[in-house]
């Protein structure tokens, strides 16, 4: 990207005018609600003519087909990575039609269960694949203001960078500003003639952790923690980590008890490997695993796995590629010492060298430890300070925007990473 001032923007193609595409996009899905109403209508109540339907059944068509609305208007509207896009679509639909369904059953009106369950599969399927169209070819225009109290060298990548405060900032969907002193009256014009058009105005950092999915571990502060998500979700985080484990109690012991005998048959005793982690608040906690690897022997240092870590047998290999060696930490869950997601818990012995090296690692502590994490799906696994440093800036990531949405895109992360191996060592 260049740095573009009034002069440059002259001549230049824009796209639609955010109002004016706003605007487009409205009236298309008020056309495909239409389309998609009649079709209930004709197909699944045998009338094609709307009108002549009774008023009870026609309002059942608008309800219903105010919550396709709902879902497709936020599909258009979602910013961020995709697979947050795709997890608030699917919870939104979720919530929507759970909503109706509620109205219906307390007003006791009139419903057809048929129009309910295709309503609400198509607008999952409809709402996805507008984020997943949309996500594909229509990346947003954004747009750096030059007086930024960051080096704009090093985030070029991201948009424009805009030097002039005559530019017409309007034809941007993202403004990023991180002014070091008082904006001049010239720059708050232009920034507010773009807020009016429809853009968004965003501090550079915050975009940049969007983007990026991790903070910078140089600029974190406790302050930035929610206490919302560190405070309060924190309970209802415990009873659905316990509501969780009871309910896939059956599979995992089968897994367990199956993994066990494969250890016991290729390595013999000890079946598990029990090693003291640090843990909420840095309270140290024995973590429970199946044995993949052969026993460190006598001399030898303990040190990080690496990858094609000769000490991990063919039973250990099979075990961590589908992690399945790492299912009886559900009992430490049910303990309250980890959560089902969180920062991984780390060696102790590893922890205090990371400590010295990088202060900020305590912050890790702020968070029951998971069994998965974002860092544990955004980024490999660390052997040394450097790659904790990087997995750190995930780690503080989770740590300050911890949500039930956040959750979620982990979960689903967590299962693709599981069905194609990756990070494996």
């Amino acid at each position: 990207m260049v740095s573009i001032g009034l002069e440059e923007q002259a001549g230049r193609q824009f796209p639609l005018h955010p109002i004016l595409r706003s605007a487009a996009l409205f009236l298309f899905t008020i056309a495909s609600a239409a389309g998609i109403g009649l079709l209930y209508s004709g197909l699944l109540l045998q009338k094609w003519d709307v009108l002549s339907l009774p008023v009870e059944y026609r309002i059942h068509l608008a309800l219903v087909l105010g919550c396709l609305c709902s879902v497709l208007l936020f599909a258009f509207r979602a910013h961020g990575p995709l697979d947050r896009k795709v997890t608030e679509t699917v919870i939104l639909n979720a919530l929507v039609h759970g909503i109706l369904a509620f109205l219906i059953l307390g007003g006791r009106w009139y419903f057809s269960r048929s129009i309910l369950i295709t309503n609400f599969t198509a607008a999952l399927a409809l709402g996805l694949a507008v984020v997943l169209l949309k996500h594909r070819i229509a990346s947003p225009r954004v747009a750096l203001v030059r007086p930024l109290a960051l080096d704009v060298s090093s985030l070029r990548p991201l948009g424009d960078v805009i030097t002039s405060p005559a530019a017409d900032l309007s034809t941007y969907d993202v403004i990023l500003v991180s002014f070091t002193e008082s904006i001049s009256n010239e720059w708050a014009r232009a920034l507010s003639r773009a807020m009016l058009a429809g853009s968004q105005v965003r501090h550079v950092g915050e975009y940049v952790e969007d983007v990026r999915g991790a903070v910078s571990v140089e600029h974190f502060e406790l302050g930035q923690v929610n206490d919302v998500g560190l405070v309060s979700y924190r309970p209802v985080k415990r009873m659905m980590d316990i509501a969780t484990v009871i309910f896939v109690s059956p599979v995992v012991v089968t897994l367990i008890v199956l993994g066990a005998l494969g250890v016991l048959t290729s390595m013999g005793w000890p079946i598990f490997f029990v090693q003291e982690r640090v843990g909420l608040a840095g309270k140290p906690f024995r973590m429970w695993k199946l044995r993949t690897m052969l026993p460190v022997r006598r001399g030898e240092s303990q040190r990080a796995t690496v990858p094609g870590d000769r000490r991990i047998t063919r039973v250990g290999a099979f075990l961590r590629r589908f992690r399945i060696d790492e299912l009886p930490q559900v009992w430490n869950v049910l303990r309250g010492e980890m959560s089902l997601i969180g920062p991984r818990p780390e060696a102790v012995t590893f922890h205090d060298d990371y400590l010295r090296e990088v202060p900020e690692y305590a912050y890790r502590n702020l968070v029951r430890p998971g069994i998965t994490g974002w860092a544990q799906v955004c980024a490999p696994p660390s052997a040394n300070a450097d790659e904790a440093r990087r997995k750190l800036a995930y780690d503080l990531y989770y740590v300050k925007r911890m949500s039930l949405f956040l959750d979620l895109q982990i979960a689903l992360r967590t299962i693709w990473t599981v069905t194609n191996g990756a990070g494996v060592r």
